[in-house]
Parts: structure tokens; C-alpha cells; sequence
């Protein structure tokens, strides 16, 4: 069975523009049944939503905006009473839970991770049993799904409700191909010819974990970009701590004398100049000078072994941006949705822990230094093959 919709990862494929995350809470006294016949009545809703349907405008169609739905689970949600799957596979049971942020607040997201978590953070907010993920062409249909799936909860007639809205967080994409502190994001993400063998998981030969077959785990982190700290540094600084020429994209090369950035050879120069498609200039090179090798596009890319092998720590991510309200300066907090796909979370585990990765790394440089990145909120989620022949993806972890 193939992958979920939802996950972007075909030649020419690519997310629509507004993106949400639904995390659904099952109550603590249901069992897998009734869990089961929740999701199958919300998952009609869902294919409803995808032909412009809903129950509370019978045959009146709005644009759909194109909207993808996918379904993930929890560790907590092999532990629901009467689940047929009570075993989770066996990736998510090593690798299915961040830590906890401290009761004051902040706190690693990993031992020997340079990520913590906000110091106004004393919860982890991601860590329900089951997560929905929207993706579409317009703000209005992600929001919709959101409200659509607490319509369709709120009216189950259950007392209390079997599953219910714990949070939802929502973003969008760029369409300038750049982050918020200005600089080229994602250029040197996976082809699309080898996205695959990251994503999917593999054949095992163990007849046991066949069901889980061409699923895959979606990692979620929503993380604060603190730009106020980011805009004390001067530009160089900040191309040196990327790996990438700020105007131009370029991946860096090494400094030079002065301690200035030097791009790759061959790369745009022109004050307007930009990268483009071409894969030589986008990729970063393979031995640069020790100051680049500690620099955030290296630290996230070692260039080590064949993809599909584990060990190359390579993720497939889809990133989205977003703005909220904050009662702190300057008033906002802007940040990413970081949701990566890959075979085991054991990839993602290694690059943020591992010394020369990330580990002690909170995002580029040397170890321990430019803590530029907070998190908000942080899970692990198996996400099942698409179940073209079942009631809705992951059917039979709960009948």
C-alpha cells in the first residue's frame, strides 16, 4: 500500500500553501472499539471535506482548497484499552517520546540535544494519542477541518466524548523560499528519487511487523525562532553560522582572511544574483573548512553513506512558518513547524544528539552557543500506509 496523502514527496509534488496539526486525546476510560468507530466517523467527515461537503450544509459544495488529511498515532495509543495492536512497533517504543519539559519550564528536548524547550513551556502539548494532519490551498480549509473535527466530536451524543481536541497549530509556506531570519530554507532538502527510501518503512522479513509496511513516522516540532536575538549578529556572522551566503543562497565554502564568508566557486555573485534549481549550487560542498563544517546546513547533512541507510541520518521535512500573538517583546513569536517523515525516529534522534551533528548544538557554530531556537511543542507519530481497502488508516491498531 502506498503512503498517506499528505506527505509531498513525488517529483513535481509539492504542499499547498496552509498547514495544520490536530492532536486528539482519547478519553482515559474508552476502549479501542469505541476509539475505532470515532475515527471512522470523523474520517468520513474528512473525505466529505475533501469533496467540498459538510453535514451542516447538505447539498451545498464549497472549494475544497484541495485539502489532504493524515492520520498518525501516538505511543499512548497502542496503551488504549482492548487495542488488537497493544504491542507499537518496535521504532516507535525506543524512539516515540521526547522528554518532558521541567514543571518551571524549559528543559532539553533530548540529553545531549542543544534544543530546549520555551522557558514559559511546562507541558508538551504534542504527545496525544492521535495526531491529523491538514494540508491545502487556503487558510480557510485547514481551518475548517479544524472546526469540522470538533463538530464532529462534540456531536458523537458520547458523554464524555471518546476522543476530543487537546490543542491544534496551524502555518503556512513562503512563497520567497526563505525562512524568518531571511535566509534560503530547505534548498538542500532530498531529491525526490530518493525520498522514498528515507521515508518508507522497509520489509523485515518478520511476518510480525508487516502491517507496519510502507507507513512511516512523522516527527513534529514547532519551534520559536528568537529573532531579536538572531538580528545582534552582523551578516557575516549569520551567513557563517548558516552555511550560506544570505542574499544569494550560496552554500559556503570556507572564510577567508579577514574572517569573511566565501561561497562555492561558481556560484551567483551579482548583487541580485540567487541560487536556482541547479543541484551544484544548492548542495553544500563535502569537506569545507573547519569553520563552515560546524555551520547549520553541515551540521544537519554529514553527506555520510547511501540514503535509505539509517545511518545517514537523512529526514525528508516539509517546514511551515508561522506568526502568533506573544504578551512578550516584540510582541510576537515566529518560528517553524519542522514535520519530517522517515523510516524509523531513530535518524532524527541521532542528528540531534550525536556530537558533529547537533548534538550539544542548539543551531549552528560551536557547541553551546546561539541558543536561537526554543521549542513549543515536540512528538513522534506513526503514520500507517494509506489503507485504500480499510475503514480509515491504522484501522487495525484499534479492531
Amino acid at each position: 500500500m502506498p503512503l498517506q496523502e499528505g506527505i509531498y514527496y513525488q517529483s513535481g509534488a509539492r504542499p499547498g500553501t496552509a498547514f495544520a496539526v490536530v492532536f486528539l486525546r482519547a478519553d482515559p476510560t474508552a476502549d479501542s472499539a469505541t476509539v475505532g468507530r470515532s475515527l471512522e466517523r470523523l474520517w468520513g467527515v474528512y473525505q466529505g471535506l475533501k469533496r467540498g461537503v459538510s453535514r451542516d450544509l447538505p447539498n451545498h459544495l464549497f472549494p475544497s482548497g484541495d485539502l489532504t488529511v493524515l492520520l498518525g498515532f501516538g505511543i499512548k495509543a497502542f496503551g488504549i484499552a482492548g487495542a488488537k495492536r497493544s504491542v507499537p512497533p518496535e521504532a516507535l517504543a525506543n524512539y516515540g517520546l521526547f522528554r518532558s519539559p521541567l514543571a518551571s519550564g524549559g528543559g532539553p528536548l533530548l540529553i545531549g540535544s542543544g534544543l530546549n524547550y520555551a522557558d514559559d513551556v511546562k507541558a508538551n502539548p504534542a504527545t496525544e494519542e492521535i495526531v491529523v494532519q491538514f494540508i491545502a490551498n487556503t487558510q480557510l480549509a485547514v481551518r475548517r477541518a479544524v472546526v469540522e473535527t470538533w463538530k464532529c466530536l462534540s456531536d458523537s451524543g458520547e458523554n464524555p466524548p471518546v476522543l476530543s481536541v487537546s490543542t491544534y497549530f496551524s502555518g503556512f509556506q513562503r512563497d520567497d523560499g526563505r525562512s524568518w531570519i531571511d535566509f534560503h530554507d530547505g534548498v538542500s532538502n532530498l531529491k525526490s528519487s530518493e525520498r522514498y527510501a528515507v521515508i518508507g518503512i522497509k520489509p523485515t522479513g518478520d511476518p510480525s511487523t508487516s502491517w507496519t509496511e510502507d507507513g512511516s513516522y512523522m516527527t513534529y516540532v514547532r519551534i520559536h525562532v528568537d529573532l531579536p536575538l538572531w538580528r545582534k549578529l552582523a551578516p557575516d556572522v549569520q551567513s557563517i553560522a548558516v552555511g550560506r551566503s544570505k542574499l544569494t543562497g550560496c552554500p559556503l565554502a570556507g572564510v577567508d582572511s579577514n574572517g569573511s564568508p566565501l561561497s562555492i566557486a561558481g556560484c551567483p555573485s551579482a548583487p541580485s544574483g540567487e541560487i536556482g534549481q541547479d543541484d551544484g549550487f544548492r548542495e553544500t560542498p563535502r569537506n569545507p573548512d573547519p569553520t563552515i563544517a560546524t555551520s547549520h546546513v553541515q551540521r544537519v547533512n554529514r553527506h555520510r553513506g547511501a540514503v535509505e541507510d539509517p545511518n545517514s541520518l537523512r529526514v525528508f521535512r516539509q517546514g511551515f512558518e508561522f506568526l502568533e500573538p506573544w504578551d512578550r517583546s516584540p510582541g510576537f513569536r515566529a518560528g517553524l513547524n519542522f514535520v519530517g517523515f522517515q523510516d524509523t525516529p531513530e535518524r532524527l534522534f541521532q542528528v540531534l544528539t550525536q556530537p558533529g551533528w547537533l548534538g550539544k548544538t542548539n543551531f549552528g557554530g560551536a557547541e553551546q552557543t546561539l541558543p536561537l531556537l526554543k521549542v513549543l511543542a515536540a512528538g513522534i507519530y506513526f503514520v500507517p500506509p494509506d489503507g485504500e481497502h480499510t475503514h480509515f488508516p491504522g484501522q487495525d491498531i484499534f479492531v
